[in-house]
């Protein structure tokens, strides 16, 4: 395993800040089921939303994020 250093601030190199703007860029196009979650009484209706935001991020997608940053 070799360990790559990044600079300081260097979001164009980091494959995170893809994937968490694929998750925010799914919430606001799914905004009215967003919202439906967040006024619900069951704290898991919210729980299940995310979880559907982090998973429609596929392994394909991130790897292909990961090819594009250098990795």
């Amino acid at each position: 395993m070799r360990y790559v250093f990044l600079p300081p601030y260097s979001p164009d190199l980091n494959p995170i800040e893809l994937a968490f703007s694929a998750i925010k860029s799914y919430i606001r196009r799914h905004g009215e089921e967003f919202r439906k979650a967040m006024e619900s009484d069951d704290p898991m209706d919210i729980q299940l939303y995310l979880n559907e935001a982090i998973w429609s991020v596929t392994p394909e997608t991130a790897s292909a994020w990961f090819d594009n940053c250098g990795y």
